[in-house]
């Protein structure tokens, strides 16, 4: 028992010092950090970017970066600072603060919070100048005060950008994190892909621009390596979700010691910024960090080779061009067929799909070209190439006839700063309208929060036509919360501030039509509700209006 708990303790004890082995110098002098705001993957790729190709065609590149739940700006801007997920450093809101906070943190410095890339940068280099600079101010919350030799926001990402850039040409300094938040607003006033938000992340890339000359003009872009990350990216005016939209962003690397025209091929996670930042600066890590610095992005490191084989997943099919904003792919289609074109955006990669709500594989149909669809049906896509698969991509198309009958009543109710799904009775409704399916009108919703608040909620009414008895599965997805009720019983509860997410409830009915009531409430920001069920030789989809008796 002895030899075994001494060789525990000295297996401990080198884990311990394999972790603290300072890394190799590769001549990395200065680190330079801009943070983008919500720039997702297909942002940067549909967006005019030309400072930020620059930066990918020189440098290294990761296109599946996948972020820490939930997918906002304060635990994942903290999880980069951190080197370690919610779990360990407890940060898992934007209302969190170092003496704010429902999970205490693993372990805390002399600073009372979870160490940060600041205080170990400093801890070990104290001589090196370090500047923060960011454009939303609760990004100052996320690391130590009075560490750093910067620490300022700004009212303007111009003024950030010129800030970041005048203290790089008067100063150069070893160490700076930034962060930039306009692509992020945009996202929530027009919609994640819109023209607006692409073109908010051009105006920032011009401001990269402004950073990248900069360590010119200082003459030390030879010594300097720079990063390029973002926190989340979004569906529609939304994110906090689980979708890949939301939970997938864009690394990039590029300067002196990294490789050139480089895509990194390893799994990169949102809490391996801050040990890639020690790494490329010869620094140790602290223990508590269980990020890994992404070392085959520099020279003279090799892909590492896994003990067993790994897929890596893409997000690249997209049936009908995929989601249109944060509505599912496929559509409501009245007294018509519907066209259905799938695509991958990996060249030679095959594609196998499946119509019956059924998982493709490789020995599902294989897409060859535009079909159509003339019933109800889920659409399923997935390609395969060489180096790997796609995850599961679905569409849900309605093929219905027109019937003045189908459809909901929804009633819209002005907020009282709810934080939660509202209990109504005795509520009078300040509008409503019908709908043929449960979903956001968006111009009526609108011109309502217009004239009373954004803090409102939504209740739709229908009978729910069941044709078989059987066990049923309800799903809801919303933005902020929702709960579902079928025959007067809580099926679904969703409740809560929070980005699209998923929750699920079951109930036995009996077939014959049941009270349907869902309702949505929006906290602050975006809003959406998408309502889903399966049963008895029915596939999981969107309840399609033919199921749904105005009542």
């Amino acid at each position: 028992m002895k030899k075994m708990l001494f060789l525990a303790c000295w297996v401990s004890l080198l884990l311990t010092s394999c972790s603290m082995e300072k890394k190799s110098d590769l001549g990395i002098k200065h680190f330079y950090v801009i943070g983008v705001d919500a720039m997702s993957v297909e942002g940067l790729k549909q967006a005019s970017t030309p400072n930020m190709d620059k930066l990918i065609e020189n440098g290294a590149v990761c296109y599946h970066v996948r972020t820490v739940q939930p997918s906002s700006s304060s635990p994942n801007w903290g999880s980069m600072l951190m080197g370690a997920g919610p779990e360990i450093h407890g940060n898992s809101s934007n209302d969190w603060r170092s003496d704010n906070y429902s999970l205490a943190p693993a372990a805390i410095t002399d600073y009372g919070m979870f160490p940060t890339v600041v205080s170990v940068v400093k801890a070990q280099k104290p001589e090196y100048k370090v500047g923060m600079f960011y454009h939303w101010d609760g990004f100052g919350a996320l690391f130590e005060k009075g560490v750093a030799d910067v620490d300022k926001t700004f009212p303007t990402e111009r003024e950030t950008a010129e800030a970041y850039a005048d203290y790089i040409k008067s100063e150069k300094p070893e160490f700076i994190f930034s962060q930039f938040d306009d692509v992020d607003h945009y996202g929530h006033a027009y919609g994640h892909m819109s023209p607006e938000y692409l073109g908010a992340i051009s105006r920032v890339d011009s401001l990269v621009g402004v950073i990248v000359k900069a360590t010119e003009e200082a003459g030390i872009a030879d010594e300097t390596a720079i990063m390029v990350v973002a926190d989340h990216g979004g569906i529609g005016d939304g994110h906090g979700g689980t979708t890949l939209e939301e939970s997938t962003v864009p690394f990039i690397l590029c300067g002196k010691g990294i490789k050139k025209g480089f895509e990194i091929p390893v799994e990169v996670y949102m809490y391996d910024v801050a040990p890639t930042i020690t790494y490329a600066l010869g620094l140790n890590e602290p223990y508590a960090w269980r990020g890994k610095a992404i070392c085959c992005a520099f020279e003279g490191e090799s892909v590492p080779v896994n003990p067993l084989p790994i897929k890596h997943l893409t997000n690249d099919v997209k049936i009908n061009g995929g989601r249109q904003g944060q509505a599912q792919a496929g559509g409501l289609f009245v007294d018509q067929e519907a066209k259905v074109e799938i695509a991958s955006s990996i060249p030679g990669a095959r594609i196998f799909y499946t119509t019956d709500g059924s998982i493709p594989s490789e020995r599902s149909m294989e897409y060859t070209g535009p079909f159509t669809v003339d019933k109800t049906c889920v659409v399923r896509a997935k390609s395969y190439n060489p180096e790997g698969e796609s995850v599961v991509t679905d569409a849900y198309f309605r093929i219905v006839k027109n019937n003045p009958a189908n459809g909901l009543k929804v009633s819209f109710f002005a907020g009282k700063d709810w934080e939660s799904v509202p209990v109504l009775t005795g509520e009078k409704a300040v509008d409503q309208w019908t709908s043929k399916e449960v979903n956001i009108d968006e111009e009526r919703v609108a011109q309502n929060v217009e004239k009373y608040s954004n803090n409102f909620a939504l209740i739709f009414l229908a009978d729910l036509l069941i044709e078989k008895e059987g066990v049923y599965t309800f799903y809801l997805q919303s933005d902020d919360g929702s709960i579902l009720y079928i025959d007067g019983k809580q099926v679904v509860n969703n409740d809560g501030n929070h980005g699209v997410i998923e929750k699920e409830g079951r109930i036995q009915l009996s077939a014959g039509k049941h009270d349907f009531k869902a309702v949505l409430v929006n906290v602050m920001g975006g809003y959406w509700i998408d309502t889903f069920y399966k049963g008895p030789g029915i596939p999981k989809q969107i309840i399609p209006a033919d199921k749904f008796n105005i009542r």
